[in-house]
């Protein structure tokens, strides 16, 4: 892939955002008002291209919460063709994403040419479950290095996302000890220490946003330790609307990305169906948020 499409894909010190995002049937008029005070503008966000078409369809209004936003449209690579734009006219810049839970199969794709030109960006979701292979869940940062020099050589910005359940592989580089909790074996192993390739890190950070100060302290020293390796890297807060099934209302998901503004550069979204609204009102609010309402 040549230069203008690398050129296409540069984003200065923004990055990415990771995130998957249902939005069905939800009325406006019970989105809850945005509280007083400075909040974060949310410029990166990745969505899943289905949704985003939804959401328009049922909602328009919402294009204009994209304003001033780099937003990156998800879908799995397992042979779905990316969209080739929203269902409607969105504000801002809108680029589309392949989600990956296997290097392995990445570099497949790009040895068979199975990539569409219309794919700007790769997320490398590596987590312990069976779609990632063993060997690269015991060695999540060798693989993580892999993707990314792999995606920049074919032009693509990747994104990493490692999962904090890494730390529980058998044999892996770097495990949970006993009394530790996942975050803090996430943390002293190291797992998102990004290297210089990486243009974003998605930090799983959704654990702690019922309570601000863990969530701030947790995203302070992880972003650290990415940064240490790659001062230009993105990184990006996650926000769940049902952490652990726990449901969390829009003014306690507001309240946690208020904690960490300034801190990290955007967010990743995920939602039950169930909680179409409370991500409807949450998009609201963003929107909101960025025009320093």
């Amino acid at each position: 892939m040549g230069s203008g499409r690398a050129a296409r894909l540069h984003l200065g010190t923004a990055g990415l955002l990771a995130a998957t995002l249902v939005l069905l049937g939800c009325q406006a008029q019970s989105w809850p008002p945005v509280p007083e005070g400075t909040g974060p503008p949310a410029p990166i966000m990745v969505l899943k291209s289905s949704i985003l078409h939804s959401v328009l369809a049922q909602h328009g209004e919402l294009a204009d919460t994209f304003a001033g936003r780099m937003t990156y449209l998800a879908a799995p690579a397992t042979g779905s063709a990316p969209a080739r734009g929203p269902a409607g006219p969105v504000s801002g810049t809108v680029r589309n994403t392949y989600v990956y839970k296997s290097y392995a199969a990445f570099a497949s794709d790009l040895a068979a040419g199975r990539l569409p030109s219309t794919v700007h960006a790769v997320l490398y979701d590596i987590e312990k479950w069976p779609a990632t292979p063993r060997d690269e869940q015991q060695q999540p940062q060798v693989y993580m290095r892999r993707f990314s020099s792999l995606a920049r050589a074919h032009g693509l910005l990747p994104i990493l996302a490692p999962a904090r359940d890494l730390t529980l592989v058998p044999g892996g580089s770097c495990v949970k000890r006993g009394g530790e909790n996942l975050s803090e074996a996430y943390i002293r192993c190291g797992i998102a220490t990004a290297d210089a390739g990486a243009a974003a890190l998605v930090v799983q950070s959704q654990i702690e946003e019922f309570n601000v100060a863990a969530y701030r302290r947790f995203l302070s020293v992880v972003a650290r330790q990415a940064r240490a390796g790659n001062p230009r890297i993105a990184v990006l807060a996650q926000l769940a609307t049902a952490p652990l099934g726990q449901p969390a209302s829009v003014p306690q998901l507001v309240a946690a990305a208020r904690s960490v503004h300034g801190l990290v550069q955007g967010f990743s979204l995920t939602a039950r169906p169930a909680d179409a609204e409370t991500t409807a009102g949450l998009l609201w609010a963003f929107g909101r948020l960025g025009q320093g309402r």
